[in-house]
């Protein structure tokens, strides 16, 4: 037995509130797309009877029939843009529908008395397949509320047969199968109506047991979870271990920086997977400058501490995604993966800034380094080694240019070999 259902196979009181909720909600979606269809049959019945009738009684009909669905289309729009009104004054909201939904029939039911010519033509006969039309066409509207379509189809049906005997007597004395046939047709369409509604109602229950059933599932995955937690933990202290043993294995000593082979093959296994995926890929070269006057000034030991707060200081500057390494003495490189070359020329003017604010403090004296930087993006097919030579070319060209300053490496041209590495001399 479905667990929303009482032992008398009814739905419980919560579930039959949600239900009837579910079932006014779908009645104004079903609303809003009807109305907006809606317009069309208007505007061709005003075309229809341009040259055939006098302006005012179009307009009048034209006029009246557009407010009307204005309305249902603002009402439904109202309803369902506002969650919180939803589940207040529901009779309100029915009453609304009701309302928009009589004033249509009896708009459609007034174009025998505005627009008729007294003639049984060709626009007599239009209108009555309108008629017919509109009457199957709301049922997939409004049929899954029993009562609101048979008010409907009260009002199409008896306003219709009344307008006949007023203005075409002589069809219904004639053809009395005709009346006879309106109320067959409505009737076969209100049987029609209650399956509709079933079908409606059923689905609605159905996925609100799918919404109770998803809840059940998402606290068991919940439980589940907590129990696979310590688990999980445990897994999680041995990954920091292991990683800590790898980062022992491929940091520099002095600088905690990836070591150069470690960067290297990690350079050489990023370019490989991003010639596949062809993602942006950028090389950062970075060099002190004059470091060897710092050396010599100021002695090794503080020439390591350079080393150690540059490296430091460049790390929180990255990304967590960026790859800091040691190239060699007081060269570093950065790999950036998913950055384009104005984005990580961006970032090493932030990295250079940063440096260039360090202050070193050796006996009272004070001094501050500054850093050139060479910037290259990888080209479609190029290797490790050349988009680390474009960059070192970049780095070589900052260094001439006056130091303390970002350079980036222009793209390769078509058959192009990046320039060889250069030797930089008192850097």
């Amino acid at each position: 037995m479905n667990s929303a259902q009482n032992p008398a196979g009814e739905l419980a009181p919560v579930l039959v509130e949600q239900v009837e909720m579910g079932m006014l909600h779908e009645l104004f979606v079903r609303t809003r797309e009807s109305t907006l269809v809606g317009f069309l049959p208007i505007f061709l019945m005003a075309w229809a009877h341009a040259h055939t009738q006098a302006l005012p009684p179009l307009l009048l009909w034209t006029g009246s029939m557009i407010a009307i669905q204005v309305y249902r289309l603002l009402m439904a729009q109202r309803f369902l843009q506002q969650p919180e009104v939803q589940t207040v004054q529901r009779r309100h909201w029915y009453r609304h529908q009701w309302l928009g939904t009589a004033a249509l029939a009896a708009g459609w039911v007034s174009n025998f008395a505005l627009l008729n010519s007294g003639e049984m033509d060709t626009l007599f006969y239009l209108h009555l397949i309108f008629l017919i039309g509109l009457s199957s066409f709301m049922l997939s509207t409004i049929g899954i509320d029993i009562r609101l379509y048979a008010s409907f189809l009260l009002i199409l049906v008896t306003g219709s047969l009344a307008m006949l005997y007023a203005k075409q007597p002589a069809l219904l004395q004639q053809h009395p199968v005709v009346p006879v046939g309106f109320v067959v047709y409505a009737s076969m369409l209100l049987v029609r109506s209650r399956g509709e509604y079933r079908r409606t109602r059923d689905w609605i229950t159905a996925r609100l047991n799918r919404q109770q059933l998803l809840a059940q599932l998402n606290a068991a995955l919940i439980e589940e979870r907590d129990i696979k937690e310590k688990l999980r933990q445990q897994s999680q202290e041995l990954e920091n271990r292991n990683r800590e043993l790898n980062e022992l294995a491929v940091h520099d000593g002095l600088t905690h920086a990836l070591c150069r082979g470690h960067i290297e093959a990690e350079l050489r296994r990023l370019i490989k997977g991003l010639h596949r995926r062809h993602d942006d890929f950028c090389v950062l070269m970075l060099d002190i400058d004059f470091f060897k006057r710092v050396n010599d000034q100021y002695g090794h030991a503080v020439g390591d501490e350079v080393l150690r707060r540059l490296a430091a200081i460049s790390q929180a500057q990255l990304r967590e995604t960026d790859l800091f390494g040691r190239w060699g003495g007081e060269e570093f490189i950065v790999l950036m993966p998913q950055t384009k070359l104005a984005e990580a020329v961006e970032a090493a003017q932030r990295l250079r800034r940063a440096i260039g604010a360090m202050v070193f403090d050796v006996a009272g004296a004070t001094f501050q380094v500054t850093v050139s930087i060479g910037a290259a993006q990888l080209q479609p097919q190029e290797s490790a080694d050349a988009v680390v030579a474009r960059s070192d070319d970049a780095l070589y060209t900052a260094k001439h240019a006056g130091r303390d300053c970002v350079i980036a490496a222009p793209a390769l041209t078509a058959g192009e070999q990046p320039l060889p590495q250069k030797q930089m001399a008192a850097t």
